[in-house]
This record gives structure tokens, C-alpha cells and sequence, in this order.
């Protein structure tokens, strides 16, 4: 090593993006690549090394030899480096944003870890091939249809609330268990309740306290016509911040002394999912470890009128999708009762909040025939879509109400049908449209941080996910 230019400081990035090494040092003729281990003679030729954890289990690792970066099932653990002395190099490597940096005046020669991601924790245990392999909807979802079982063994059923099994008996399955609907390349699991939620004796809810008719401007939803989602009594419900709300002249359902009360977050039946305002009275405190689990999402909302109906009835999910996400536009009416016509927008409008309802396009993304691909998202039929595993009442929970609330509006349905409703999902598997101040079934849904530790479990109805809040 005495060559002249060796004399003068020498600064060395690494950048891997993408899958990429750039790296002037990676010599790739010669495999494989060494584990390389502290105060270890090494083939100076082989500088750079890249270990896979094998099992999510264990704390074994074996080479990846491609030169491509590992994908979503991995994720990035730590790097060590040696220097030519066999001494460790501390400090060399950072990580953030999905890159690797190594900056160091001296030769050195890295291991790069990379443990088992939430995604590839899932895929371990997914023997069935339930989870998709390629995004559906942004996201890589659980998929499939029982038609003569209910969905027991399939392995998307999670705990939430508790670190024990919840699926020992009725009473922990109505509080504590959810289904996993999918997760985000970046880690987010998406989780439904598996059953409705309850206050009491109740377990119907309306999606608004006022029923809304046609009137001047009736897209635009106000104190004359309708309340977006996120404005509307049903989300202040369940992300409890509608105690003490009074309802009006409204229904309130339950009636509980002529207010609405929070339902889900800061609810007496959930005590798992405490916000800070509801533990000591201040914006301070962050809530509960489980509420603080649960990720602050910008939920897409809007509105579709009939003019959509062919779209929705042919049952296809990245069709909605497409509308739902502000991708394809949707046709709604807009005017007075002497003039109404049909306009088209896409949707644009978002409500962070922690919690929220399905979408049409989750409830049609939940169907797979689990033999011909093309039917991934794709049920076709009501027959197909109340086979899916998502549909509320196939594990035999949820007989009354036999309605389900989704988050989408749907205009009204001129010159016949002044009401502005939301959909719904009724007991036959299809679409529907109810009054806004009906009562119905609600189940939850929500994003974890992608920082949430699946600690045990096979993921199926008798041995579920467990997670432990206390580690994030």
C-alpha cells in the first residue's frame, strides 16, 4: 500500500440507492463475500459483505449474494468495519431514508445486517399465499374467499389492546381482536375491528345526527346539505372528540342524556386507547401506549353520486380505487330542486385523524378466488364479494345491525331521490346507501407506526398476532 495517492486523506462515500452499490472498492468477480468479524484477517480483495437475518425468530444470518438491494422484507439492522489491522472502525456508516453512507479517511471492510422487516415477518408465517406479492391499492393486502368456511385459519387475524391471546373466548374477540386488510411498503400494518363496535347495549350508530336533502349548492357540504367526512358525527365519534357534543334536533344513538359520546378512542368499552386529553386534561400527554401506536393519517374523502354506479357494480377494486384516491373522476349532481345537473371532480379533500371507516375499494381489494390472479381485487359479483374474508358478518359475528358503514358519501339521485346517504354494506354483500342519521354497524380502521413489533403469534383466529406496545 504505497502507492503516492494513499499519502493524502482519503474521504470514501457509500451511497446504495435503490438497490445500487457504488462502491470503487467491491470487487464483483470474486464471491462469496466474507462475514467479516473483529480482529479477523480478510481477504483485502472482498471489502464489502451483505447478511440477511434467516428467520425473524433467530439470530442467524446468511449471505445475499445479489446485487440488488434487499426488498421490503428486510430492513436495514446495523454495519460493522474493520480497518487492515482487524480493528473496528466505530462511527463509519449512517442510514436514513433508505441509504447507506460510509465516510472514513481509512481502507475498511463492512458487513451490512439487514433483519427481518414486519413484511417479511408476515410472509413467514403466510403459507397460503394470502398477503400479495405485488401492491394492490398502494398496499400489499391480505386477499381471499371462503365460500363454504368462514376465514379461521387465515393469518391476518391480529390483537390489539392486550399482549395476551384475544382469541380464547367471545368476550376478548369483541374488544381486543382485529384483522390486518394489508400493509404499506414502508411497514404501516392497516387493521380493522373484527367485530362492531359497542356503548352499552348498543351497537348501532348513525353516520350523521341530520339527514340531508337536495338544496342550493348540493355538492358543497355545509350546515344546508351535508357533512364531509371529518365533519360529521360519527368520525368525532370514534376519534373522541365529540363528548358532550349535543346532537340538536337529531337522533343521538344511543340517547345519552341529550349528548353524543365517544365511542372507540376515549371510550369507557375500549380503555385501551386513551388520548392525552382524556388521561390528564392537556395536549401534552400522548395517550395511552396503544393509542400512541396507532399512526396519524391523512384520509382521503369525497363524494359519489349515481352517475358512478356502472363503475361500482362491476366490483372492481382498482376502479374504485382509482375514484377514491382522486386518480379517475367521480360524477356527482350539483344544484337546486328547480335545476340539478351532473358534474364531475376528483377528489382532493383529506382529514388527518387517527381513525376512520373502509372504503369501498378496501372492501372489494379483499377478494381473491385464490386461483386465477386476475381476480385479485376483483370479486365481480355479490355472491363473490360476501365470500371475501372482509365482509362483516362472514366468521358468524356482526348478525344485527346487518348494515356495515364505509367512509364515501353518496350524492343524491335526482329527479327521484333527493337524500344525500353514505354507503354501506348491507347483509346480501353489496353496495347500498342509508340515511345519514341511521343506525348501523361501524368497524374501525387504522394505520400502526411502522415501528410496531409483532412479537408471537401464526396470525391465524386461535393463535393471533400479538404485539407489545411497551417496546415502540
Amino acid at each position: 500500500m504505497k502507492r503516492k495517492y494513499l499519502k493524502s486523506l482519503i474521504v470514501i462515500v457509500v451511497i446504495i440507492i435503490g438497490g445500487l452499490f457504488i462502491y470503487q472498492n467491491i470487487n464483483k468477480e470474486n464471491k462469496p463475500l466474507p462475514e467479516v468479524k473483529l480482529k479477523e484477517i480478510v481477504n483485502k480483495n472482498k471489502s464489502f459483505a451483505i447478511m440477511i437475518q434467516e428467520n425473524s425468530e433467530t439470530d442467524k444470518y446468511q449471505e445475499y449474494d445479489s446485487n440488488t438491494w434487499p426488498g421490503v422484507n428486510y430492513k436495514f439492522k446495523e454495519a460493522k468495519c474493520i480497518d487492515n489491522n482487524g480493528d473496528e472502525v466505530k462511527e463509519a456508516v449512517t442510514y436514513e431514508n433508505d441509504k447507506i453512507t460510509l465516510t472514513t479517511n481509512k481502507t475498511v471492510y463492512c458487513t451490512v445486517y439487514f433483519d427481518k422487516s414486519i413484511i417479511g415477518k408476515l410472509r413467514e408465517t403466510d403459507t397460503q399465499k394470502y398477503l400479495s406479492t405485488d401492491k394492490q391499492g398502494g398496499m400489499y393486502r391480505y386477499q381471499a374467499a371462503f365460500p363454504d368456511s368462514d376465514s379461521s385459519e387465515m393469518t391476518n387475524w391480529i390483537c390489539f389492546g392486550t399482549t395476551d391471546n384475544c382469541g380464547t373466548n367471545d368476550d376478548n374477540i369483541d374488544k381486543y381482536m382485529y384483522r390486518i386488510i394489508g400493509i404499506t411498503p414502508e411497514g404501516q400494518l392497516y387493521l380493522i375491528k373484527e367485530t362492531f363496535l359497542k356503548e352499552e347495549n348498543t351497537n348501532s350508530f348513525a353516520w350523521n345526527d341530520k339527514d340531508q336533502v337536495l338544496g342550493e349548492g348540493a355538492f358543497i357540504c355545509d350546515d344546508r346539505v351535508c357533512p364531509e367526512w371529518g365533519q360529521n358525527t360519527l368520525f368525532k365519534r370514534i376519534n373522541g372528540t365529540s363528548n358532550g357534543e349535543n346532537p340538536g334536533t337529531g337522533s343521538c344513538r344511543p340517547t345519552c342524556d341529550g349528548v353524543n359520546t365517544d365511542i372507540f378512542v376515549d371510550s369507557k368499552e375500549y380503555d385501551y386507547l386513551k388520548s392525552g386529553d382524556s388521561i390528564n386534561g392537556t395536549k401534552d400527554d400522548k395517550g395511552s401506549e396503544w393509542y400512541q401506536l396507532i399512526s396519524e393519517h391523512n384520509w382521503m374523502h369525497g363524494v359519489i353520486g349515481p352517475g358512478n354506479d356502472t363503475t361500482l357494480n362491476t366490483y372492481k377494486g382498482q376502479s374504485v380505487y382509482a375514484i377514491e384516491t382522486g386518480q379517475a373522476d367521480a360524477k356527482y349532481y350539483v344544484g337546486s330542486d328547480e335545476r340539478v345537473i351532473e358534474e364531475t371532480y376528483r377528489w382532493n379533500q383529506k382529514v388527518s385523524a387517527k381513525i376512520s371507516l373502509m372504503y369501498i375499494h378496501d372492501y372489494y381489494y379483499g377478494y381473491y378466488d385464490g386461483v386465477d390472479d386476475s381476480t385479485r381485487g376483483n370479486p365481480g359479483s355479490i355472491t363473490n364479494v360476501k365470500n371475501s374474508w372482509i365482509f362483516f358478518q362472514k366468521d358468524g359475528y356482526n348478525s344485527s345491525p346487518s348494515y356495515e358503514w364505509l367512509s364515501t358519501l353518496r350524492n343524491l339521485n335526482p329527479p327521484n331521490d333527493y337524500l344525500i346517504t353514505a354507503y354501506d354494506i348491507p347483509f346480501s354483500g353489496d353496495l347500498w346507501r342509508g340515511g345519514l342519521s341511521s343506525g348501523t354497524g361501524v368497524r374501525p380502521v387504522f394505520y400502526l407506526n411502522s415501528n410496531a413489533k409483532i412479537v408471537n403469534g401464526d396470525g391465524t383466529k386461535a393463535n393471533p398476532y400479538i404485539i407489545n406496545a411497551e417496546e415502540i
